[in-house]
């Protein structure tokens, strides 16, 4: 390995600042975003919240048929004896 390449001199590289300028009016706040719900985060999240509710009324209906179907059943073949 050649020594000459792994040893430098750090006094010849000298760091420059770099000025990096930003147009505040490009970059809209998140504030801005959930005030007008068209952050991509919020929209889904709320997406997940409707599929769940509806998912929930739907598991709600078959439990509930789940029970009723049995004993009206059992009513209407009580009904005919």
């Amino acid at each position: 390995m050649n020594n000459a390449l792994v040893t430098s001199n750090s006094s010849t590289f000298k760091a420059q600042p770099v000025q990096v300028t930003m147009n505040p009016g490009s970059v809209e706040s998140p504030s801005a975003w959930m005030q007008y719900g068209t952050s991509p985060t919020e929209i889904i999240l709320a997406t997940a919240v409707v599929i769940g509710a509806i998912a929930g009324v739907v598991v709600s209906i078959a439990f509930l048929l789940q029970v009723l179907v049995p004993a009206m059943q059992k009513n209407s073949t009580q009904a005919k004896k």
